[in-house]
């Protein structure tokens, strides 16, 4: 699996270079709707004024590595109603999602929309690629809802049509895994800015909550290199070496974790659920080797 995973992000990554589309490209992968017209007017936003545009969110969009966003909106034939498309390009497919599930809630009705979509009343947001698309309207009628869906089906496809969610969300487990809790944190995982690229998913057991984490450290250097740090912020050896550990977090409480190659594995039990912390890290941890 970890072999598999290292070749899909090196793919990933080279899709993603050939498909950073511009905002031209975006608009002509728009499909035309019968009844609806598309806007001449095409906004483009990057990293130094993507504030004008969506205020204090910007922050978050900036942390996961975004680097330009194009709007514009569908306009209804005969009417004042129109639908706002905004299509957020960020540095790599992982990057996207990042934005995407610190966002999205499990309350949602979900979409197969490229890697996964969902919506509400006035919204359809999806992930392709790396692109995150957020479609929105005021008009709330059945129509518009459908209208909706077409055109972000439309431009998934056009944006990456082998879309898919991260892979090494597959080595968490299925069991009391919470629905659609993953998540992917870009930097400064668990308050420290020394941990990074941490995949995590939430788990509840007899009523109470716990989570799983896997850190991507590149390379086993890397993996070392934060592992050193996170031990030498707990004030103990910084000679780690491959296994299970217990890193004792004076802000986080205890942590145990598995170092295996490139990957740091954990687990964030503060609500003291009865789990077998050493057989949960290895199960994660042989899944991402199988």
């Amino acid at each position: 699996m970890i072999k598999k995973y290292i070749t899909l992000l090196f793919l990933a990554g080279c899709a993603c270079a050939a498909r950073a589309q511009t905002p031209a490209e975006l608009r002509a992968m728009l499909p035309p709707v019968d009844g609806w017209t598309l806007s001449d007017k095409v906004e483009v936003f990057n990293r130094d004024n993507l504030f004008d545009r969506i205020n204090g969110a910007a922050d978050a969009f900036l942390i996961c590595n975004f680097e330009e966003m194009t709007t514009l909106d569908y306009l209804k034939d005969g009417s004042k109603s129109y639908v706002t498309l905004q299509m957020y390009r960020h540095a790599t497919p992982a990057d996207a999602f990042a934005i995407y599930s610190a966002e999205r809630t499990p309350d949602m009705t979900f979409l197969n929309i490229g890697a996964e979509g969902y919506r509400a009343a006035g919204i359809v947001y999806f992930l392709s690629g790396s692109m995150y698309v957020k479609l929105t309207t005021s008009d709330e009628s059945a129509g518009t809802a459908a209208m909706m869906e077409k055109v972000a089906r439309a431009l998934a496809v056009k944006i990456d049509a082998k879309a898919a969610l991260p892979g090494l969300l597959q080595v968490f487990p299925a069991k009391d895994k919470q629905p659609r809790s993953e998540v992917y944190i870009v930097e400064s995982f668990m308050g420290h800015k020394f941990l990074h690229s941490a995949y995590r998913a939430s788990y509840a057991k007899d009523g109470k909550e716990y989570q799983l984490f896997v850190i991507d450290g590149k390379t086993k250097a890397g993996a070392e290199k934060m592992l050193a740090d996170y031990l030498k912020f707990a004030k103990q050896p910084e000679n780690p070496t491959e296994g299970l550990l217990t890193v004792h977090d004076r802000f986080n409480g205890d942590i145990p974790m598995l170092w295996r190659g490139r990957y740091l594995f954990g687990l964030v039990n503060d609500s003291g659920a009865q789990v077998d912390a050493g057989a949960l890290l290895a199960q994660v941890a042989d899944a991402a080797r199988d």
